[in-house]
């Protein structure tokens, strides 16, 4: 079974503007729900490519139960644990081709909360996977802060593997503890390693370095311009997808990424297939308002191309 863990869900309000006007009042010309979270739309994702998942975390309130009812209608299992405060909800800005995020930080997270989701996943096994991603919320005992690294030693004490897609100040310690998968974008390869990077070979020697470190597959994304995909074998890159239709969505082409790649790599056990996977997933992602039903994902695959670096 593959679990998904959203430590910091929330409704995210899509909200379209002709013009924002700073102290003024603005009208709304399109507006839209959805639930949001890095691992909850890997779990949406997977469940498009008819694989299924449990998704779990931590809900509350009005927004936790929105969250729940609209993956339940999707037919994804839940198994989230509740909290005593609500969820958070962050705004999305649509205005003249520009979008503006606005995140809340999230409730604060009790001890006991915490202690239930690491019981609840105790009963991973081996041949399990766990995805964990996005950002940690505020914890009410700050030795909690370390909750993806006691998530992890959950996974290996019990076989399980575990993928992460998680802030920049976890990825060195994380890809240490052996993931089947880190995907971070070129943002995150700065500020884990403190450079700068100027043209796309210079993410090589950090991908390798990830690999080094223990991560079994690194996939690093540069927007438009592609990825590029290390193993302890080779380094591959993927070309730019032309379908001739308009980006109107990168918000979840990262976690798109995640759920074609381990889709695929749990079914198949082909790295490669799974990387050009990941790589139509995100591309069908891009090009729509949600997320991309199966067809228009496949649709995508014939466009990939997969060239070897090294």
């Amino acid at each position: 079974m593959i679990y998904t863990v959203t430590l910091n869900p929330s409704i995210d309000l899509f909200i379209g503007i002709d013009e924002l006007k700073l102290g003024y009042v603005n009208d709304i010309v399109s507006e839209r729900s959805l639930p949001g979270g890095k691992a909850i739309n890997v779990s949406r994702i997977l469940q498009a490519l008819r694989i299924p998942t449990i998704a779990t975390g931590f809900t509350g309130g009005f927004q936790g139960k929105f969250i729940k009812d609209w993956l339940e209608k999707e037919d994804i299992s839940t198994s989230f644990i509740e909290m005593s405060k609500p969820n958070r909800t962050n705004i999305r800005l649509f205005e003249d081709g520009k979008d503006t995020t606005i995140n809340f930080p999230g409730p604060t997270i009790k001890s006991k909360e915490v202690n239930d989701l690491v019981y609840y996943l105790s009963r991973v096994r081996e041949g399990d996977t766990i995805i964990l991603g996005g950002s940690v919320p505020p914890m009410e005992d700050p030795i909690d802060n370390d909750i993806y690294l006691r998530l992890v030693s959950v996974a290996k004490a019990n076989g399980a593997n575990f993928v992460a897609d998680v802030p920049s100040k976890f990825l060195l310690n994380i890809a240490k503890e052996k993931p089947l998968l880190v995907k971070p974008n070129g943002e995150d390869i700065e500020e884990a390693f403190n450079v700068k990077i100027e043209k796309l070979e210079d993410y090589i020697p950090y991908g390798k370095k990830l690999i080094e470190l223990g991560a079994k597959n690194v996939i690093i994304s540069y927007g438009s311009q592609g990825s590029m995909f290390f193993n302890k074998n080779h380094i591959y890159r993927s070309n730019e997808i032309d379908d001739g239709r308009e980006i109107i969505n990168t918000v979840a082409c990262r976690d798109s990424m995640i759920a074609g790649f381990i889709g695929t790599m749990v079914r198949d056990g082909d790295p490669i297939e799974s990387y050009r996977v990941s790589i139509a997933s995100a591309s069908a992602t891009a090009r729509v308002l949600d997320l991309p039903k199966r067809e228009e994902i496949m649709n995508m695959l014939p466009l990939v191309e997969i060239l070897t670096v090294e």
